[in-house]
C-alpha cells in the first residue's frame, strides 16, 4: 500500500518548505510527494527542485485554483497507482507529526472502504481543534462537529479512533485510489476552488464509501492562511461585496449555489439553498454593520 501526497501550491514558499520538511520526517516511508505549483511567482518551482528533489513538481499557469491543481496532480498519479494505493489530499499551510502517515494508514487498514480525514489543530496550540469534522443536516444546512468543546487529547476518550461525518476537507484526507476510479475526479468546472473537496467526498459517500474523521491523525494548521471572507476582517463595502463573488472566497455565492445543487438531497434543495444564503449573506451584513469600515481605495 503506497500513498501519493498531492499538494496544490501558489506562492507561500515558506509554508511549502515547512510542509515538505514534515513529510521528510515520516516514520512511514512508502509515499510519493506531488506538488502542483500553479503559477507561483516567488521562486517555488526552482526552490523545490533544489531543496526537495524527491518531490515531483508539476506546473500550472495560475488558473488551476485548488480543484484544477488537485486534478492535475491526479492526472499524474492515476496511471502510476495500484489498486490498493491511496491519495492524500494536503494543503501546503499544514505540517505533520512524524507518525502521521503511519497513524492514518493504520485507520485505513481497519476501514478499507473509507475516506479518512484528519483532525486539524492550531499551529500555535496543538491541543486546540480548528476542524474536528462536520456533520450536516442536508435538509436544513445545520452543521455540527463531533469534537465541539473538546481538546485534541480528549477526543480519543470521548470519540474513539474515528467517527462518521458528512464531508471531508482537502486538509489531510486519505482517499483510496479506487474512489476516484469509481466516481471521477473533483468538479473543476462548478467548484473551482472552495467546496470541491466536500462535494467529492459526498459523491464518494453516495457511491458506497464511508467518510470517517480520525482523531489520532492530526495536522497542524495555519488558521489565518485562507482566502478573503466577509467575517474574517474589517472590510470596506467594496471588499465586502467582492467577497461574495471572488473565486478565492468560501462565501462566493455561485459556488454555494453549485454546492447546494450537487450535495443536498433533491427534495430539500430549495430549503437548503435558501437557509444557506440567508445565513451567508444576512450574517455577513449584520457583522459588516456592526464594525468600523475600512477605507475604500
Amino acid at each position: 500500500m503506497s500513498v501519493f501526497v498531492i499538494i496544490p501550491v501558489h506562492n507561500r514558499l515558506a509554508f511549502t518548505r515547512a510542509c515538505l520538511a514534515s513529510l521528510r520526517e515520516q516514520s512511514f516511508r512508502d509515499f510519493t510527494v506531488v506538488v502542483v505549483d500553479d503559477g507561483s511567482t516567488d521562486g517555488t518551482h526552482l526552490a523545490l527542485a533544489t531543496e526537495f528533489p524527491e518531490a515531483t513538481v508539476l506546473w500550472g499557469d495560475g488558473d488551476l485554483w485548488w480543484t484544477g491543481a488537485m486534478n492535475h496532480g491526479l492526472g499524474w498519479v492515476m496511471p502510476r497507482a495500484g489498486r490498493h494505493d491511496h491519495v492524500l489530499a494536503l494543503n501546503n499551510d499544514t505540517a505533520l507529526p512524524p507518525d502521521y502517515l503511519e497513524t492514518l494508514l493504520g485507520v485505513a487498514k481497519r476501514h478499507p472502504i473509507a475516506l479518512i480525514g484528519s483532525v486539524a489543530v492550531s499551529w500555535d496550540d496543538h491541543e486546540r481543534i480548528v476542524d474536528g469534522g462536520v456533520r450536516i443536516d442536508w435538509r436544513t444546512t445545520r452543521s455540527t462537529s463531533p469534537a465541539t468543546g473538546l481538546t485534541w487529547s480528549q477526543t480519543e476518550e470521548h470519540l474513539g479512533e474515528a467517527v462518521p461525518v458528512s464531508v471531508l476537507s482537502g486538509r489531510g484526507t486519505l482517499i483510496p485510489v479506487e474512489a476516484f476510479r469509481r466516481v471521477g475526479l473533483y468538479d473543476q468546472e462548478r467548484l473551482p476552488h472552495y467546496g470541491a473537496d466536500w462535494e467529492f467526498t459526498r459523491r464518494a459517500q453516495r457511491s458506497g464509501f464511508e467518510l470517517l474523521m480520525s482523531y489520532r491523525a492530526r495536522v497542524f494548521s495555519r488558521e489565518d492562511a485562507t482566502g478573503p471572507r466577509p467575517s474574517a476582517q474589517t472590510l470596506s463595502w467594496r471588499q465586502f461585496v467582492r467577497a461574495y463573488v471572488d473565486v478565492r472566497s468560501p462565501n462566493n455565492l455561485r459556488r454555494r449555489w453549485n454546492f447546494a445543487r450537487l450535495c443536498a438531497e433533491p427534495s430539500a434543495f430549495p430549503l437548503f439553498l435558501g437557509v444557506d444564503l440567508v445565513r451567508t449573506v444576512g450574517g455577513g451584513v449584520r457583522r459588516q454593520l456592526g464594525r468600523p469600515h475600512a477605507t475604500t481605495r
